[in-house]
């Protein structure tokens, strides 16, 4: 065994301890160094990465943050320590590693960065499994021309290698591999999305409801006549899907081009939307002039009716009823309520009007003055309803008052009168 460890084109400084050895003896760094070299020869990293992004100098960035992921989360899981102490041994925890650790890292990360084409994905497979409309073929039959499938000829435990057809083929149909797939199946028709809502929580849309996706695979294999892999049944049948493919990142977060890694990383800079101090103190001041124009309204409605309590009070709830009410009344029920006919309701109505069409304002100052109006007229309403509970109420009192010293002058006199006559 060598001393020292190669990875693709560089020399990497690894000391060839075991990894039960170099779990005992602590040592981070090596530990790290190994687990950089076993990511870096695994096959499942072509998965989220490109062949251009594994190609020059930016591969060993992409290897070592990959690395620095697995090698937290295999201490968040404590695996280092489960190794130590089940006694494993240096194979079993390269087998390990290498057959589940690091495929269930790259699928986690394949889920949190594509997750509507990993769901679809997965999908996708299970119908081509469990539906009786389509076949598997355990011993597929190719094409004796085809020279790229030498590679596939041979049996392979791997789901996505496994070949799958329709299930009214014959058992022996040839398989073709050939670049015109993509060619065959342009006039398969587009599935639109299916928004509705499914998951936990309803986090997530159904996109293609089971029986639309089992008819694309169906027509997909119509269309190219031949038995395909499933990696090829899935590529060319999310091909006709609308898939939105998207993650929260930090919007501090720099990120680069996915096609040109080299380029200089881009910052999202979005606007702020608050205001600025400018901006408060100029609607501070608009504040202001609109409370005073409201006033100043108030008390020329105060005029126009003659500085009248009861005809003021009537303007202040017919403006109120007709402009500011949500429920939108009909002039023949705000005069129901009120108590009032329908002329003197327009009566009103006309005065308040002839107040508004006399203010000279633009419309952003009508906005202003239209939520500012609404508000105060509902205050003066409001104020205007106690202040004659409150004098009723004082009448009430009044009244009965004056009763009870009826009633008693009146005993009084009966009393006086019942001595005189005893006398």
């Amino acid at each position: 065994m060598n001393e020292f460890g190669l990875v693709g084109d560089r020399t990497l400084l690894i000391k060839e301890n075991g990894w039960i050895d170099t779990l005992l003896s602590n040592d981070t760094e090596t530990l790290w160094n190994k687990l950089f070299k076993l990511i870096s020869r695994h096959s499942s990293i072509k998965l989220i990465y490109s062949a251009k992004d594994l190609s020059g100098d930016s591969k060993w960035d992409i290897y070592s943050d990959l690395t620095q992921g697995l090698y937290l989360r295999l201490l968040e899981k404590d695996r280092w320590q489960h190794y130590l102490n089940l006694n494993y041994s240096d194979d079993r925890v390269e087998q390990e590693l290498f057959r589940i650790e690091v495929p269930n890292f790259i699928s986690e990360l394949q889920r949190e960065r594509h997750p509507e084409s990993y769901r679809l994905a997965r999908r996708i497979s299970d119908l081509i499994k469990t539906r009786p409309e389509f076949q598997y073929y355990p011993n597929p039959c190719w094409s004796a021309d085809d020279s790229k499938a030498s590679g596939l000829r041979r049996s392979s435990n791997k789901m996505v290698l496994k070949v799958y057809g329709l299930a009214d083929w014959p058992a022996r149909k040839e398989i073709r591999q050939d670049a015109n797939l993509e060619n065959r199946v342009k006039d398969v028709a587009h599935r639109n999305r299916d928004n509705r809502r499914t998951g936990r929580g309803s986090g997530s849309q159904i996109i293609a409801s089971n029986e639309d996706l089992t008819q694309l695979i169906i027509d997909i294999f119509t269309a190219v006549d031949t038995p395909l892999t499933v990696r090829m049944i899935r590529r060319l049948v999310m091909s006709k899907l609308m898939i939105e493919d998207c993650w929260f990142v930090s919007l501090d977060a720099e990120f680069t081009s996915a096609s040109d890694r080299a380029s200089e990383p881009q910052r999202v800079d979005l606007p702020d939307k608050r205001p600025t101090p400018l901006d408060a103190l100029l609607d501070k001041e608009m504040n202001q002039q609109v409370v005073n124009l409201v006033e100043s309204l108030l008390s020329r409605m105060r005029e126009s009716v003659r500085h009248k309590p009861n005809r003021y009070s009537k303007l202040v709830e017919v403006a109120w009823h007709c402009y500011f009410n949500p429920a939108s009344p009909s002039q023949t029920t705000i005069a129901r309520t009120m108590g009032i006919s329908d002329s003197l309701v327009s009566h009103y109505r006309c005065i308040f009007d002839d107040l508004i069409k006399s203010l000279t304002l633009n419309v952003d100052e009508f906005i202003y003055l239209n939520t500012a109006l609404g508000n105060r007229l509902a205050e003066v309403k409001a104020e205007m309803a106690l202040a004659r509970r409150r004098m009723a109420k004082s009448g009430e009192e009044k009244s009965v008052k004056l009763d009870l010293n009826f009633s008693a002058a009146s005993n009084a006199k009966c009393r006086a009168a019942a001595a005189s006559s005893g006398s």
